[in-house]
């Protein structure tokens, strides 16, 4: 079991690397659903023609983040943290909207917790490098390169982060299996 996690954990980066452009996809066919089922949010149907004028580019420069990322990853997991840490704070327009993030990962987070756990137990080393942390701010990245509006990323932004959530819970599904 160690061993079979240890080599899940040394592939990760480029499996991430390589599923980035299908994973922005279905994230953004998630938001789209959950866009035109919020009743609450006003600018609904402009948010969800947003998204799909903005496909591409969504895609484009979440792979593209996804792929820096990845590869801070491969060159030491410290490199890592602080790509998204420099993008958190390159982003603090958004940051604003990141009250219920907590609430939106908390199925991702209780999955992670338990493979770092799992990993700890093992002593398996760079796991803690593929928190949700690193996805997100790859996420803000993306919306950011593709211009999107401020405004209207704070309207798209929760049902970016459940769409995220999903995503993590299939990846860190994988590592759990």
């Amino acid at each position: 079991m160690k061993e079979a996690l240890k080599k899940a954990i040394e592939v990760l980066p480029q499996n991430v690397s390589q599923d980035a452009q299908s994973m922005m996809r279905r994230m953004v066919a998630a938001m789209q659903t959950d866009v035109a089922q919020d009743r609450q949010l006003a600018n609904a149907s402009y948010c969800s023609l947003l998204l799909k004028l903005s496909e591409a580019d969504l895609v484009r420069e979440f792979d593209l983040a996804i792929q820096e990322a990845m590869q801070s990853i491969r060159t030491g997991a410290g490199k890592a943290n602080g790509f998204a840490a420099g993008l958190s704070l390159s982003m603090s327009p958004m940051d604003d909207t990141e009250a219920g993030s907590n609430e939106d990962f908390s199925t991702s987070t209780a999955l992670f917790k338990k493979i770092c756990a799992k990993a700890k137990e093992y002593r398996v080393e760079g796991v803690l490098a593929f928190d949700k942390e690193i996805f997100l701010a790859a996420l803000r990245e993306a919306f950011t390169k593709a211009r999107v509006g401020s405004a209207e990323v704070a309207s798209l932004l929760p049902a970016a982060r459940r769409a995220l959530n999903t995503e993590l819970l299939n990846l860190y599904g994988k590592l759990d299996s």
